[in-house]
């Protein structure tokens, strides 16, 4: 490293080339998309429901749902509780399988061998510390979401409603912002402790000021895979498009021509769907959590040596980090 005036001069990141690395590794390591069906399954998904308070029968469906949960909510609580520990169990599950595609690629990164029961096994010594940090960073942003909602609920109370806008436009204008370092935090500090073994303080002491170091960069590489997932999207559009093409008419097809054959159909086409949903997923976590190792050890090798020792194999190099402190 060329140093100018005692201090290390910083060099360009190949975003681009970082991009491309990460396309050809989980190109040629296909067993990566095993931790990335894995990672898909235990993120949280989005539905859109429509619920149109002009429906003529929007009230009465609505009263026998609250009847039905009155009159049967042993079975709904059950219910609640069993989809509850399956989530609980599928994030954990997602932890490991991160764990195990950072220390994947990290050995691949360096044209050494592995595979997807080492990367699990490996994987699994990480999940209790990646919780605890999910968990650290929920509750401190929960927090930070509460303490700037007061005022604007004190103000909407107290019908200002002019002074509640402009609180509420200053305090999404504080939490986003807030939201950007913390997530980035979170990615840099979960790289520190399965890369580094760190604790997890010193890993978020870390990638605090890891960030603060590349936040620009950060940026930029965080921007450049939205257009990648973007462009994705648009080549799949088409795609989806002759799906529907196909799939509608039959279905309509099967609608008259029996009930047994459009309910099986209907089926089919579910699972289809949500299995197609499910393959995309795969490939784009394990492709951005690949694209993330890569760019964490470009510009993670440029920090000071005085780090904390890997626990990787004897012949692996160090992903530098900052001293643990107690």
């Amino acid at each position: 490293m060329i140093e100018t005036n005692g201090s290390p001069q910083k060099k360009s990141i190949p975003f681009i080339e970082i991009l491309k690395q990460a396309g050809l590794i989980v190109w040629k390591n296909r067993f990566l998309l095993w931790f990335g069906l894995l990672m898909a399954l235990g993120s949280p998904g989005s539905f859109n429901i429509n619920l149109n308070g002009n429906d003529k029968n929007f009230g009465e469906h609505g009263e026998k749902i609250r009847s039905f949960f009155e009159s049967h909510w042993q079975i709904v609580a059950v219910i609640v509780i069993i989809l509850f520990v399956i989530a609980i169990i599928l994030f954990l599950v997602s932890l490991v399988a991160k764990a195990g595609l950072m220390r994947s690629v990290n050995l691949i990164s360096q044209n050494k061998e592995t595979n997807f029961k080492e990367g699990w096994k490996n994987g699994r010594r990480y999940m209790g510390k990646l919780f605890r940090l999910a968990v650290l960073f929920f509750l401190a942003t929960l927090l930070i979401a509460i303490v700037l909602a007061i005022p604007v609920i004190f103000l909407v109370v107290a019908k200002s409603w002019i002074s509640a806008i402009l609180v509420g436009i200053l305090a999404i204008a504080i939490l986003i912002p807030l939201m950007f370092i913390f997530a980035l935090t979170k990615i840099y500090a979960e790289f520190y402790i399965v890369l580094s073994n760190l604790g997890i303080r010193s890993a978020v002491e870390a990638g605090y000021g890891l960030l603060l170091k590349n936040i620009g960069n950060s940026l930029i590489f965080g921007l450049l895979l939205m257009a990648v997932s973007i462009a994705a999207a648009i080549v799949l559009l088409p795609v989806a498009g002759i799906a529907l093409v196909v799939l509608v008419p039959t279905g309509i097809a099967f609608y008259y021509l029996s009930m047994i054959a459009f309910a099986l159909f209907l089926g089919f086409a579910i699972i289809f769907f949500l299995s197609a949903i499910l393959f995309v997923s795969s490939i784009f976590q394990a492709y951005r959590q690949t694209a993330w190792t890569l760019f964490f050890r470009e510009i993670a090798k440029s920090e000071k040596p005085e780090v904390a020792e890997t626990i990787h194999e004897p012949l692996e190099k160090t992903i530098p980090a900052a001293p643990e402190k107690i």
